[in-house]
């Protein structure tokens, strides 16, 4: 087995043991673990997001050990690295199968390489990073929302719902958010309903639970990744989920939040300057 192989074997073991684990207040905290390191790595492929969470759930910004010395920062001796995948270009021969003729192209391989944590460097202050949305008017925030709903061809209507407890709900195309609740409620109902748009058109193979599950799970991502109040839910209710079944929930969660994120932050213009290994 080569070392990427060994990598991906070592995602799935921990989700396996996930799916089996009886304390439900273990399984819901290491969700809510993952989550966190999406809505801070959002940028990054499912993969290392997972390989992160297993390996240092605190991480904030990781880098190679080289691009912390162009930084001013060298990795603390004795630190453990945190091994994730980075694509790799190889020129490989292709003939073709009616000319025989052989070609040279390029294929994308994945190989493991070495990242550490800040908190593993020392040396010269970074450059804050402030992507927070301050203060308790979010209605910017939630026009952006809106805006995004507007690229992607979806409806939005704010209205008296009328139904204690019911914030919102998507139809297919269309979403419906109350307009008798807080800003900040109609943004956490929005970014859950947007996710239910991205998710779940048409038929799938998700129950209604992990339907509900994979569109909290990227309310609480966004609201997180952006510093805003967010709503607890259960993490993890997938009590009879094998792990295919959570790997499956978490991409999905991973997918939505990035999409998401991509475009808010481009809307609000934020300028982060990006540490990469």
């Amino acid at each position: 087995m080569n070392k990427s192989k060994e990598l991906i074997s070592q995602i799935e073991d921990r989700l396996k043991d996930l799916a089996t684990e009886t304390d439900e207040y273990k399984r819901s905290e290491f969700f809510k673990q993952y989550l966190d390191v999406i809505s801070k790595f959002w940028k990054y492929s499912y993969h290392n997001q997972m390989l992160i969470c297993c390996r240092m759930p605190d991480a904030t910004r990781v880098a190679g050990f080289r691009t912390w010395q162009t930084l001013k920062r060298s990795v603390l001796k004795g630190s453990k690295a945190i091994k994730i995948l980075a694509p790799y270009k190889k020129k490989v021969a292709d003939k073709d199968p009616i000319t025989n003729e052989e070609k040279e192209k390029r294929i994308t391989l994945f190989i493991p390489v070495n990242v550490f944590d800040v908190s593993q460097t020392e040396g010269e202050d970074l450059p804050d990073i402030d992507i927070s949305v301050t203060g308790d008017n979010y209605k910017d925030f939630l026009d952006n929302l809106v805006s995004l709903c507007k690229d992607k061809s979806i409806e939005v209507i704010f209205e008296n719902l009328g139904i204690n407890g019911l914030y919102g709900y998507s139809k297919g195309g269309e979403i419906a958010v109350t307009n008798t609740e807080s800003i900040n409620t109609q943004v956490n109902t929005l970014i859950h309903e947007i996710a239910h748009e991205l998710l779940h058109k048409g038929e799938n193979a998700f129950s209604k639970q992990e339907r509900e599950i994979q569109a909290e799970g990227t309310a609480y991502v966004v609201t997180k990744h952006f510093g805003m109040e967010n709503k607890s839910f259960n993490y993890l209710a997938l009590y009879d989920a094998d792990y295919k079944k959570i790997m499956d929930n978490l991409k999905s969660v991973a997918v939505a939040s990035k999409e998401i994120i991509e475009f808010l932050e481009e809307q609000m213009n934020v300028g982060v300057e990006e540490v990469v290994a």
